[in-house]
């Protein structure tokens, strides 16, 4: 008979089964699985890939913009570039993936249940974190953050210290030190500086233990980052980068506060809405118990009740604190006196706090699952009262606000869209196969071989209606791409040859000139379109600077679509029939660049 004990493991099993279940249509589906394109496939997975290509190569990434260092192109999981070695990339991105989510789930259930003490509650808090919304090119940085805290809470009590020690490892050389590191260390040194009030004997120990974890986990950072760092204190390579032109646009403080606290930041939105009225029953029923203790109200009598309930309480005040923080501080970097500050600090003031809310969703998670606690516990402490339904109802109100808080987030991630495509093979959405022009992009290769006779590190491209990670990920060498941290100069080269598309418009005019990390050969007419599909679309007056494009060593144009004008232009068409497979989201005209 199966004990109680091997009972409860059901629910953290449970969990990794659904975990690995998700997985299953990436599996079938292969390269013809969905992933989300911005962001990831756009930009960091050509970050992985071209460091994988350069890992030994020194300070440059020679297919990436002409020529560029390697800091143009930060990996935000610095680790994950060894799966990119072997070549398969979407095996690795796959893996990613898997890994994130496994992580997310069996951090917050060892997290959740540490805090609560109910595996269910656990299970259920650790299943919808795994299942958000998060890019798996960004590795552990979102996804890890619940096992780091809990490996924190560990350390603080001396327990499974060789582990945990080895996961703050783990968890910097997987993880940004510019999205999400530097919001850690911010709040671990806070916490520090809180826990060195009066410590002494063992309680000074214990603040010992987490300093040096607090210094491990800054020293990977600074020891992964030394390139950047460099860059930023003006000792790397002496250009300045194209952030210095950034215009910094102003929020108010209010509205970006609420949304901010409510929905979170860009790529880090927890859908916590719904959670957030466990959050507020369980306040609700804690200041009722408050207000009625004196006349033996709904306070639970039991001593492990209380110490349930203040443990509980406690943890979600925190969680609830920290997230006010966060969102206060996000909001201020983009109000009007925190955009005036930033705009004093030069290439500093490009800097992202607000990615401070990275850190937001696993407090949220956290806190509900306290709430739940605090529910469960009222609602066993209120047998036999008069008032023992209502805890019971606010429980099932709990399980159907999970219920709903899982169905959204299944419907706004990649889990969905996949078991779509398995189901529909016509699924609109664009597959991995599809952005890459996977299939397509190797008879450019080969017919430009078969042509010139060259090979492709001996000429340059640049992508027109096709997004330039598809020409990178084929191992073109590119003049065009997308950085957040390129040289300002070379932005400025580049603007010559789109000049006369961005004088047509003012909206890809002031996205380059304000902005300017898609240095991408924009269309006036297909204006914030990077992706253009076979048949239905030509260009009738594209008109880049040739001249420009040849200096600075532009050999061909791939397109996407037909350039009526091209000759008009200084653009030869090198193949009258379309680059295409059957099932091609793309087909790709060729033309050289005449002068």
């Amino acid at each position: 008979m199966m004990t109680k004990k091997k009972y409860h493991w059901i629910w953290f099993c449970a969990g990794i089964v659904a975990v690995t279940c998700s997985m299953i249509p990436n599996f079938i589906l292969g390269e013809d699985s969905i992933f989300t394109a911005h962001d990831q496939l756009d930009g960091e997975m050509i970050a992985y890939i071209l460091q994988a290509r350069n890992l030994f190569g020194g300070a440059w990434l020679p297919e990436f913009m002409g020529g560029m260092w390697k800091t143009a192109l930060t990996m935000p999981a610095p680790a994950c570039v060894l799966l990119f070695l072997g070549g398969n990339y979407f095996a690795a991105l796959t893996a990613m993936q898997f890994a994130g989510r496994l992580a997310g789930f069996v951090g917050m259930y060892l997290l959740a249940r540490k805090m609560t003490g109910t595996r269910w509650i656990a299970a259920a808090a650790g299943l919808l974190y795994a299942f958000l919304p998060f890019l798996p090119v960004y590795g552990l940085s979102q996804y890890g953050i619940p096992l780091l805290f809990w490996c924190v809470l560990e350390i603080r009590e001396k327990k499974h210290l060789f582990f945990c020690y080895g996961y703050i490892v783990v968890f910097a050389l997987n993880s940004s030190l510019v999205l999400v590191g530097f919001g850690l260390l911010g709040m671990g040194g806070l916490q520090l500086l809180w826990e060195l009030r009066g410590r002494t004997g063992t309680e000074k120990g214990k603040w010992l233990r987490l300093l040096w974890a607090w210094v491990l986990l800054l020293g990977v950072y600074i020891a992964e980052n030394v390139r950047l760092l460099a860059q930023l204190l003006g000792l790397g390579n002496g250009s300045i980068s194209h952030k210095t032109e950034y215009v910094l646009g102003v929020k108010s403080f209010g509205e970006a506060f609420l949304r901010n606290l409510l929905k979170g930041g860009q790529h880090s939105e927890g859908y916590q809405g719904l959670l957030i009225t466990v959050v507020l029953t369980a306040v609700s029923f804690c200041t009722l118990s408050f207000l009625l203790i004196g006349k033996g109200g709904l306070l639970p009598g039991e001593t492990e009740h209380r110490a349930r309930l203040a443990g509980n309480l406690k943890c979600m005040g925190a969680c609830l604190g920290w997230n006010v923080l966060w969102a206060m501080l996000a909001a201020f970097w983009t109000s009007s006196v925190g955009v005036a500050v930033r705009s004093s600090m030069g290439t500093l003031g490009a800097f992202q706090l607000d990615r401070v809310l990275w850190i937001s969703p696993c407090l949220w998670y956290l806190a509900a699952a306290s709430g739940a606690e605090i529910l469960l516990v009222f609602w066993k402490g209120s047998r036999g009262s008069r008032i023992r339904y209502f805890p019971g109802i606010c429980m099932i109100i709990v399980s159907l606000v999970a219920g709903m808080t899982g169905v959204g987030i299944l419907l706004a991630g990649d889990v969905k869209s996949n078991f779509q495509k398995l189901r529909n093979p016509d699924y609109p959405l664009l597959s991995y196969r599809d952005y890459y022009a996977i299939g397509v992009m190797e008879q450019v290769r080969d017919f430009l071989e078969e042509e010139t006779g060259k090979s492709q590190e001996e000429y340059r491209v640049v992508s027109l209606g096709i997004d330039p990670a598809a020409a990178l990920y084929h191992g073109f060498y590119c003049l065009d791409g997308y950085s957040n941290n390129y040289s300002l100069e070379y932005k400025h080269r580049f603007r010559r040859i789109i000049a006369p598309e961005l004088d047509k418009n003012d909206y890809i005019r002031a996205y380059f000139d304000e902005w300017g990390n898609r240095c991408y050969l924009f269309s006036a007419e297909c204006p914030g379109y990077y992706t253009i599909e076979k048949n239905g679309f030509y260009f009738q007056q594209y008109q880049p600077d040739t001249e420009a494009l040849r200096k600075m060593g532009c050999d061909y144009l791939l397109s996407a679509a037909c350039i009526q004008n091209a000759s008009e232009e200084g653009l030869r068409l090198m193949n009258e029939i379309p680059f295409e497979t059957e099932n091609s989201y793309y087909h790709i005209y060729v033309y050289e660049i005449c002068g």
